[in-house]
């Protein structure tokens, strides 16, 4: 459903409850007859306003520009970003720096492709969220299988490590593990 700002305003005040909807009539009446309809930028300032003091909203910006990754997943990353990115919007007024900034609080992991990624034109928020999601997928499930194998190389098939391998036991010589015999052991 397409909307302009100015009917987003009213859409949106159908779904107010309660305080937010009783700020939103006071709002309404409030503003001079003969403007223009109100546009939704106008009451989200309004509501913020209202609801939020200056510190909150200083301290979210703050926490939007510092926000990485971290030990979160893509989606967890994604959803604060979402939560925080209302309180410094002058940081991510285009889609491309919204692109930009997703981007560089990524971690490690996925940042260098994401980045890539980002450098096509027809890159958008959604995309990037979706594309680095799916790497993180990839590279998580990667690690895992390496993680498995390298388990299963240091375990016989019985579950019990084997003799001579991994961390437990010595390594064999490079006479034994090239398949000529091993020295004999004779006492004399």
């Amino acid at each position: 459903m397409e909307a302009t700002e100015t009917e987003g305003v009213g859409l949106a005040s159908y779904r107010l409850r309660g305080v937010a909807y009783s700020l939103f009539e006071m709002w309404e009446d409030s503003r001079r007859e003969g403007r223009p309809p109100a546009i939704w930028d106008e009451f989200v300032d309004a509501f913020m306003d209202h609801f939020l003091h200056a510190e909150t909203i200083a301290a979210r910006a703050t926490e939007f520009e510092i926000l990485n990754q971290g030990s979160m997943s893509v989606w967890e990353h994604h959803m604060e970003f979402v939560r925080l990115f209302k309180y410094a919007p002058q940081l991510v007024s285009t889609m491309d720096a919204r692109v930009r900034r997703f981007v560089q609080g990524l971690s490690p992991l996925v940042v260098n492709e994401a980045a890539t990624a980002a450098l096509h034109s027809d890159m958008n928020y959604g995309k990037i969220v979706g594309f680095a999601q799916a790497t993180e997928a990839r590279k998580l499930k990667i690690r895992a299988e390496r993680e498995s194998s390298s388990r299963a190389r240091l375990v016989g098939h019985s579950g019990r490590p084997v003799p001579g391998r991994g961390p437990s036991g010595p390594s064999q010589s490079y006479a034994q593990s090239s398949g000529s015999t091993p020295p004999s052991m004779h006492s004399y």
